[in-house]
């Protein structure tokens, strides 16, 4: 099947993306199987929960404390994958009549508010989970510490910022690949 690159270019002509790129695909894979075995065992929980409540009256105490903590953490574990394949969703309407180049520019822009956002992100979690740790916050059923959901989204959020970096190497590669090709055709010409 070949399907049309997001650049517009023919997919077989494209080199192979940048180092960090190679690097990061399977961390990222990584962190999504991770993250949807977190889901797989909320759905349990859930469901354990329900019956629970519903057949015996006893359902698993904190049982929403730890799907929203869980939650969390398997969506940001998601995230990586989806900003290192350009993958997430774009509105794009008012951009399809544009050539491959401006589209490129727009995405690169899109991917450096991407690594802004991860960073901040990274750099106010971090923040607040300093501050749970001082200050002992803990969740209203179960007591758990604050600090570790918040830890556990912080790898998540910095491979995130990694993977948006890379994203934009590769579209800068391509860039100066496409340049190189047209400068090439023009001296053959």
């Amino acid at each position: 099947m070949n399907e049309a690159h997001p650049t517009g270019m023919d997919p077989s002509t494209l080199s192979l993306p940048s180092r960090l790129h190679r690097l990061l695909e399977p961390v990222c894979r990584g962190f999504s199987l991770a993250g949807g075995l977190v889901l797989v065992a909320l759905i349990i929980m859930s469901l354990i929960s329900l019956v629970g409540r519903k057949l015996f009256a006893t359902p698993i105490r904190g049982d929403m404390e730890l799907m929203e903590m869980g939650a969390a953490i398997a969506i940001a574990a998601f995230l990586p994958l989806c900003e290192l394949h350009g993958r997430h969703i774009k509105a794009d309407a008012f951009t399809l009549w544009a050539p491959a180049r401006v589209n490129r520019r727009l995405d690169i822009f899109a991917h450096l508010l991407m690594l802004l956002a991860a960073s901040l992100l990274l750099w106010r979690t971090f923040l607040q989970m300093q501050d749970n740790m001082e200050y002992g916050d803990v969740s209203t059923l179960l007591s758990v510490p604050m600090w570790i959901p918040m830890m556990l989204l912080l790898p998540s959020l910095l491979l995130l910022a990694l993977a948006a970096l890379a994203r934009i190497l590769d579209l800068l590669k391509i860039g100066r690949e496409e340049t190189a090709a047209a400068a090439q055709q023009g001296v053959q010409a």
